[in-house]
């Protein structure tokens, strides 16, 4: 958890029609979308690594989120959201916990979910794919 992967595209965009620069956006919007689901599908999949998993697991999926597009940048997250209380769990789960321990026994710890991780090693041909459709139309 806490890794960032900038991704960018080394055109000169000064150059692009209004119109084309808007359709980048969409793209990029459109890119983090499907990134998002690959996450999510792969969280989904690591559910068999905890030896007491529960049906509210799958419902922790939707704590992996994209964010609002601000100047050509969006954010694919799993901190959960404000609207559904339980989804804040999710980075728990992506993340691990260390191992926990008190005065009246052992509490232990949450293994890491490695779906952001695995959801983002495609996403810069995605998120290329996603701009050349648009450069190319």
């Amino acid at each position: 958890m806490g890794k960032t992967k900038l991704i960018f595209d080394t055109r000169d965009l000064g150059e692009l029609s209004d119109e084309m620069l808007k359709g980048i956006d969409r793209a990029v919007v459109a890119a983090a979308f499907t990134i998002r689901n690959e996450m999510r599908d792969e969280f989904r999949k690591g559910s068999s690594m905890y030896k007491y998993g529960t049906e509210d697991y799958a419902n922790l999926t939707s704590g992996i989120m994209v964010g609002k597009l601000r100047n050509s940048t969006i954010k694919v997250h799993s901190l959960g959201s404000p609207d559904n209380y339980d989804t804040y769990k999710t980075r728990f789960f992506v993340g691990g916990t260390t191992y926990r321990k008190n005065k009246s026994g052992n509490k232990g710890y949450i293994k890491s979910n490695e779906a952001v991780d695995k959801g983002l090693r495609n996403a810069e041909d995605t998120l290329n794919n996603y701009i050349k459709n648009v450069l190319d139309n």
